[in-house]
């Protein structure tokens, strides 16, 4: 039998991940779970591995990160225990993604990662999504692991750059065709 400890955690990362309506980040919900001291970091990652083995929560990962969504097992369950969840537990989340939705929706919308090819280079992928739908993509294929890495990085702190030159580049009048 469940502890009802875990319980709450697990109910907890439910709701949050169903009230959240992106994909979140590991890093997100921990800072939720450890701000308000509900547990420590190793029951989160512990409590995450079982919704996870259980089909509640999918992930999705990077080189970076781990994103997680509620699946329809995981939107059932909560449905039938969510009065368990305590009242002010509900606000408390709702209240932290009100005040942290602006970094929720940059940390979500913004991805990379990179993948090694079979000719051992690596492809650095970077993605910018609004919506869940793509806005655009880069990839790029690069001689070795740290220039993809370092690639990754640039393209999260510069993709309003990138966005913006690709834009102008590909919509401006090409006076020479």
């Amino acid at each position: 039998m469940l502890s009802d400890s875990l319980k709450l955690y697990k109910l907890i990362i439910l709701y949050f991940l169903y009230r959240s309506k992106y994909e979140i980040t590991n890093a997100v919900l921990s800072d939720f779970i450890l701000k308000y001291g509900y547990t420590d970091y190793l029951s989160i990652q512990e409590t995450l591995s079982s919704l996870t083995e259980d089909q509640m929560i999918t992930p999705h990962k990077t080189h970076t990160s781990t994103y997680y969504t509620i699946t329809n097992n995981g939107l059932e369950t909560l449905e039938f225990f969510n009065s368990r969840l305590p009242y002010d537990t509900k606000q408390q989340i709702e209240q932290y993604l009100k005040d942290k939705k602006m970094q929720i929706v940059k940390e979500t919308s913004i991805r990379t990662d990179y993948t090694k090819t079979g000719t051992g280079e690596y492809i650095m992928k970077g993605t910018a999504a609004e919506r869940n739908q793509t806005i655009f993509e880069i990839r790029l294929n690069l001689p070795s692991e740290e220039m993809a890495q370092n690639a990754c990085k640039a393209f999260k702190k510069k993709e309003d750059e990138i966005f913006a030159f690709l834009w102008k580049t590909l919509l401006s009048d090409n006076e020479n065709t």
